[in-house]
C-alpha cells in the first residue's frame, strides 16, 4: 500500500535471503493467505514458521545480534512466561483436579497461541519488512479468494433476501468477524491504497475499494450478529475518537490535504449511507436486537440471572444461554480461582453440572466469552499473564507512534480493532477457535510489528 519495488526489485530482495529466511518468508505468506482458501497449506505453513524463527532468532541470531533483542523483548517474554505457567498448570491439574476433569492437551496448545503474534510481527517487521503492506493485503485476497472459490451463489441470494447466512465458516459469529474486520481496515487503509496505486491504475482501486466496503458491510449484515454490529460500533466511536485527537494536535498546523480527505471520507460515507439504506440495512440489523422473547414468549429480564438458576435450566435464547452459563462459571471460578480448572475444561464441567439440562448440555460446551473462559481455565494467574501482553502490546503501539515509526492510520485502526475484538469477544470464545488465533496472529502481529523496527532508525515505516 506503500510505494512498493516493482516485481524484479522483490525478486533481487528474496534471492539475497538465506535458505532459513526464503523458507520463514515463504510460510509467512501462505499462513497469512491459506487459512481460508487452503487449511492444510495453513497448518504446515504455522509449523514451518515456529521452525525456521527459532533457527532465525536462536542460531544465526547470534552472530547478527538478534537473538539479544529478541530475548529481551517484553511480548516474547511473556509468551515465555505463557508457556512455562502452562507446563507447571498441566502438572498441579494431573494430581488436584477431581474425576472426570481431564484439560484437554488441543486446548492448551491453542491458549500458546498468542506466540504466534510475535512470529508474524517478527516476520512483518523484521524479516519481511520492505513488503509488510503485500503481505497484509494477502489475507485480505485469502479472504476473497475463499468467498469467490468456495461459497455457492444460492448462499448470497439467501442474504440478499434477508436470511442468516454463515458463508461456511464455522458458525456466522466467526463470519461476522472476518466481515467486521475486513471493513475495519478497509475504512482505515482506503487512503493510503488510493495514494500508493499507480496513476494509471487510480480508477481502477478506488473502484474495488468501494467495491470491498460494499461485500464487507453486507456479509456482516448477512450474518445477523449482534455482538459484530456492537464490535463494529465500539470500533467506529474509537477510531472517529482518535481521528479527532490527532487533527486536534495538528491545528496549529496547515491541513488542507486533511480537509480534502475528511471531504471525500463524509461523500464516501453518505453514498454508503444511501447503499445501505437501499438493501434495507437498518431493519435487517435491528432484527437480532429486538428478538427478545424466548420460544415460549417470555420477555428477557436481568433478575432471572443474578442468582443460580434451578436445576436442569434450560434456556432458550442466546442471551440466556450465555448469562446463565457465566452464573454458574462464576461459581466454577470461587472455587479455583489461582490456577483454574485448565483449558477445555469447561464442556466438562458443564456435563457435571446440575444446573443445566440434557439439552444444554448436548448442544453447548464452552462459555460464549472469552475474557471468562480464560479465567475459568487458566485462573487469575494465567489470565493475568494474557491481560499483560495486551496492556504490552496497546503500549508498544503507542510508543511505535509516537517515535514516528507507525503512521496514523495505522494507529486509528490499531485502536478501533481493539474496540471491535473486545467487544465480540464478550459473547463469543474466539481464543477456542483457529479463527479467533488467525484473526489475532495476522492483525495484533502487524500491529507489533511497528514497535519491532523501533531499533532501525533508516527504515520508514
Amino acid at each position: 500500500m506503500t510505494s512498493a519495488p516493482p516485481l524484479a526489485a522483490f525478486a533481487h530482495w528474496f534471492f539475497q535471503k538465506k535458505i532459513v529466511e526464503k523458507l520463514f518468508i515463504i510460510a509467512l505468506a501462505t499462513f497469512i493467505f491459506c487459512y481460508l482458501p487452503l487449511l492444510a497449506a495453513y497448518r504446515g505453513a504455522e509449523s514451518v514458521m515456529i521452525l525456521t524463527f527459532l533457527w532465525l532468532a536462536f542460531v544465526s541470531g547470534r552472530e547478527t545480534g538478534l537473538r539479544s533483542a529478541i530475548v529481551r523483548d517484553p511480548l516474547f517474554l511473556a509468551c515465555l512466561a505463557l508457556l512455562g505457567f502452562l507446563i507447571l498448570a498441566r502438572l498441579w491439574y494431573s494430581f488436584s483436579l477431581p474425576p472426570g476433569i481431564d484439560p484437554e492437551t488441543r486446548e492448551t496448545r491453542y491458549v500458546l497461541k498468542p506466540v504466534l503474534v510475535f512470529l508474524v510481527a517478527f516476520g512483518l517487521g523484521i524479516v519481511t519488512r520492505p513488503y509488510r503492506w503485500a503481505l497484509l493485503l494477502l489475507g485480505m485476497l485469502g479472504f476473497a479468494a475463499y468467498l469467490l472459490t468456495t461459497i455457492g451463489s444460492g448462499q448470497w441470494i439467501n442474504a440478499w433476501v434477508g436470511r442468516r447466512e454463515d458463508f461456511g465458516i464455522h458458525n456466522a459469529q466467526h463470519t461476522a468477524m472476518f466481515f467486521g474486520t475486513a471493513l475495519i481496515g478497509t475504512v482505515c487503509f482506503m487512503f493510503r491504497a488510493i495514494k500508493a496505486s499507480p496513476p494509471g491504475w487510480r480508477y481502477a482501486v478506488i473502484f474495488f475499494v468501494f467495491l470491498t466496503l460494499a461485500v464487507a458491510a453486507f456479509g456482516l449484515i448477512a450474518t445477523q450478529t449482534r455482538a459484530a454490529w456492537l464490535g463494529v460500533t465500539m470500533a467506529t466511536m474509537i477510531g472517529l475518537t482518535t481521528a479527532a485527537w490527532l487533527i486536534w494536535k495538528k491545528r496549529d498546523k496547515p491541513f488542507s490535504k486533511g480537509h480534502k480527505k475528511a471531504a471525500f471520507g463524509l461523500a464516501l460515507c453518505l453514498l454508503f449511507g444511501f447503499v445501505l439504506a437501499g438493501l434495507n440495512a437498518p431493519d435487517r440489523v435491528k432484527a437480532p436486537f429486538s428478538n427478545s422473547q424466548s420460544d415460549n414468549g417470555q420477555l428477557f429480564s436481568i433478575e432471572q440471572y443474578t442468582g443460580l438458576p434451578e436445576h436442569s435450566s434450560n434456556p432458550r435464547t442466546s442471551h440466556g444461554v450465555r448469562l446463565i452459563s457465566w452464573r454458574v462459571a462464576l461459581e466454577w471460578f470461587k472455587e479455583r480461582p489461582l490456577m483454574g480448572w485448565g483449558p477445555g475444561s469447561t464442556k466438562d464441567l458443564i456435563k457435571q453440572s446440575e444446573f443445566f439440562s440434557e439439552h444444554f448440555k448436548k448442544n453447548f460446551g464452552h462459555l460464549h466469552n472469552s475474557f471468562i473462559e480464560s479465567l475459568v481455565a487458566n485462573g487469575l494467574i494465567g489470565s493475568a499473564i494474557l491481560l499483560a501482553m495486551i496492556v504490552w502490546i496497546g503500549y508498544a503501539a503507542l510508543t511505535a507512534y509516537r517515535n514516528g515509526k507507525m503512521p496514523v492510520d495505522v494507529l486509528v485502526f490499531a485502536l478501533s480493532f481493539f474496540g471491535f475484538w473486545a467487544a465480540i469477544n464478550l459473547f463469543e470464545s474466539y481464543t477456542l477457535y483457529s479463527t479467533g488465533h488467525y484473526t489475532n496472529a495476522v492483525v495484533v502481529g502487524f500491529i507489533y510489528s511497528f514497535y519491532l523496527q523501533l531499533r532501525d532508525k533508516d527504515q520508514s515505516p
